[in-house]
Parts: structure tokens; C-alpha cells; sequence
């Protein structure tokens, strides 16, 4: 059977009641929305603690495939097509507590009797309806029931951008997870090609990003022509109610002499979501000032070793190239020094880090686990 299928990776936001909708028996739609190289990555590859000699990334990210591999896979809503078409045909999707918390709401193409759903938060339940007018107006439901996205990598699928993923879902050696929701990483917001109108309401309707962490350095940044700063890119294509904040750091570089850069940087990400405001944070490819941010965060917040080198070298999977746990240069020097700090676990060598090299106190970074982890 051909179908002819409605990509939704995203909505506008539209005051459409779910209660409106009534009709065909509710269906429950679980899918995994992992995509499947990076979950087969995932899932096969095993590092013992310590021993930085190999990764197991190649082989993974020059497989060819039909999809974008740092992108999710969607849910699939399938439904039976009228012999008479409706007039506006949409998907109503509501997470909220109430019916009317309207999530997505995305026009549907009349002949189309399936639709693809990205960017819900893995193992949160949705209800959802599939609705249109008949040729008299009265509203005929084609499908509703609820949706749930499993599997704990939460990459994002966008219009234009790269390497977008949540940092929550990983687990923690003492087995919290970290949050969905409050820190999210990605490449560059507006040098390549800028975010689609979907893509900005994504980012600030949808995951409720209020802060633009910009970690590019100003000869990304400076436009070029002196004294015109008209084409310079110190802001955030997002606008209003996302703040931007200009924090230029060094890759990999945790024990430079002058710690004023992390300083800064680190104390406002964990302030950010000791306040619930969720950042997104990003350099030119969100893969090594990116990736060492992350790194220092995940590692805090208590993520296992293993566990941080793989979350590194997921950015393995974007256009922006390999990356891997072995580099001498990169990743194997970052956690060289990183496992040099005093502390009987991981963790302690992280909050070592933290509080003594750095500067931040034991009291946030507390405050900073309560409100990241569950």
C-alpha cells in the first residue's frame, strides 16, 4: 500500500482544543524514537574505565544510510483516509495536564493518511487527535489516542540546524538520570543557515530554551567591515525572551593558567538551571568547546566514564566529522587531566575540579544536582 505521508517535526502554536475532538476507539503509540546507528553504537560499544587506546565509532559514523544519524527517528500516526476528503485536515498533540495545553497542531495535507511526529520528551505519555471538517463543517476524527517516545537518547530534529540533542537521559553511577529539558547543546544558531520559523518556535515554545550560551570565539563572530558592527553575529536569532550571552572558551583546555573563562561559563550554566530556565549551548559545530562544556556538566552531575565518552562522540554522527574518546589531542587529553584531580570517584575529581581549580562552591554545585537529576 503507498502511503502518502505528512512530516510534522514541528509546530506552530495554534488554540485548538484536543476535547473537541471525538471519535474512532483511542490507540497508544509507543515507538522507539532513538535513531537506530546511534542506539546500535550505544548499545554495542564498551569502554573499561581508564583505557583511552580505542573507540569504537568507526565503522558507525561512515555508515550510509537513508536518514540523517543526529537526528531521531519519529512516531508514525496512521489513519484510515476518507473517501471524501476534509478540509483542514491537522494533528493535535497536547503533553500538557489539560487538553487545551496544545503542543503541536500542524496542518495535514487532505489526501495524507499518516504522519510523522518528532521531539517529544522520551517516556512522557501524549494524547493526540487527528481532525478535519467534512463538507457540511461538522468536525470528523480520524485517529486519537496517546503517543510515547521511548529510548533515553533524545536527539532533536530541526528544519536547518546540526547536531541538536538533549543532555538528559544519561545515567549517573549512583542511577539518577539527568533531567529532559534543562540543557540542551547543538551547532551554531546563525553562520551556516539560520533557523527555520519551525525551528525558532521549536526552540522557544517547545523546549522552552531562554538562554543562547554562545561559546564561538569573535573572529567567528565579528562581521569583518570595522567600525559596522551591522554584520557582526553577537546575538541570537531566537529573539525576544532568549537572552544571548557571549562566552568565548578554549577547546579542551581545563587546566589553562587563567580559569576566568570557565569561571563565568559554568557558574551561569548551573545557575541558569538551578532558576529551571532551560540554555541552549553551542559553538560553530557543538562538538569540542561544546563537547568539553558538556563533559565538565555531565561529569558533576555524576555520568559514568564510559558514558561521557560516548555522549562525546555522538557529535560523530553530524556533518561536523569524527570525533573520538582516543584523540591525544582532544577528548584522551581533556579526561587524562580530568582523572589526575584528587577524589575516590569520578565525581569527586569532578567537583575537585569545580570547587578548587575553578572556584565554584559545594552549595551550587548541590543546588545544580537537585535540580538536574531524578
Amino acid at each position: 500500500m503507498n502511503h502518502k505521508t505528512t512530516i510534522l517535526p514541528l509546530a506552530m502554536a495554534a488554540a485548538v482544543a484536543l476535547a473537541a475532538c471525538s471519535g474512532p476507539k483511542p490507540e497508544q503509540l509507543t515507538s522507539c524514537t532513538e535513531n537506530p546507528v546511534a542506539k546500535e553504537f550505544l548499545e554495542t560499544a564498551s569502554y573499561p574505565d581508564g583505557d583511552y587506546s580505542e573507540s569504537a565509532m568507526p565503522g558507525f559514523d561512515t555508515l550510509k544510510t537513508a536518514f540523517r544519524k543526529d537526528q531521531p527517528s519519529p512516531i508514525t500516526v496512521r489513519w484510515n483516509a476518507p473517501k471524501n476528503p476534509l478540509k483542514d485536515v491537522r494533528l493535535v498533540v497536547s503533553c500538557g495536564k489539560k487538553l487545551t495545553d496544545t503542543l503541536f497542531c500542524i496542518p495535514v495535507d487532505p489526501g495524507a493518511d499518516s504522519a510523522l511526529v518528532y521531539n517529544l520528551v522520551p517516556g512522557k505519555e501524549c494524547a493526540f487527535r487527528v481532525c478535519g471538517l467534512d463538507g457540511k463543517g461538522k468536525e470528523v476524527v480520524l485517529s486519537r489516542g496517546t503517543l510515547q517516545a521511548e529510548g533515553p537518547l533524545r536527539m532533536i530534529y530541526t528544519d536547518a540546524l546540526n547536531n541538536v540533542r538533549d543532555l538528559g537521559g544519561w545515567k549517573t553511577a549512583d542511577g539518577k538520570t539527568i533531567r529532559y529539558g534543562l540543557i540542551f547543546r547543538g551547532g551554531q544558531l546563525n553562520r551556516q543557515t539560520p533557523p527555520s520559523e519551525r525551528d525558532i518556535d521549536l526552540f522557544k515554545r517547545v523546549l522552552g530554551i531562554r538562554n543562547d550560551v554562545d561559546l564561538r570565539w569573535d573572529s567567528e563572530l565579528d562581521g569583518g567591515t570595522p567600525d559596522d558592527p551591522s554584520d557582526d553575529l553577537y546575538f541570537t536569532p531566537l529573539g525576544e525572551g532568549v537572552e544571548y550571552v557571549h562566552m568565548p572558551v578554549n577547546l579542551y583546555a581545563l587546566g589553562q593558567a587563567d580559569t576566568t573563562q570557565w569561571n563565568n561559563l559554568l557558574n551561569h550554566m548551573l545557575d541558569k538551571a538551578i532558576a529551571g530556565e532551560p540554555s541552549y549551548v553551542h559553538c560553530a559545530a557543538g562538538a569540542d568547546r561544546t563537547g568539553t562544556t558538556c563533559f565538565l556538566l555531565e561529569g558533576v552531575l555524576g555520568v559514568t566514564e564510559e558514558s561521557l565518552a560516548k555522549d562525546y562522540e555522538l557529535t560523530s554522527f553530524s556533518i561536523y566529522g569524527r570525533r573520538t574518546r582516543n584523540d591525544a589531542n582532544s577528548y584522551r587529553h581533556m579526561v587524562t587531566y580530568l582523572l589526575s584531580r584528587e577524589g575516590e570517584t569520578l565525581r569527586d575529581k569532578f567537583e575537585n575540579y569545580f570547587t578548587e581549580y575553578i572556584g565554584i562552591s559545594a552549595e551550587k554545585i548541590e543546588a545544580f544536582r537537585a535540580a538536574m537529576l531524578e
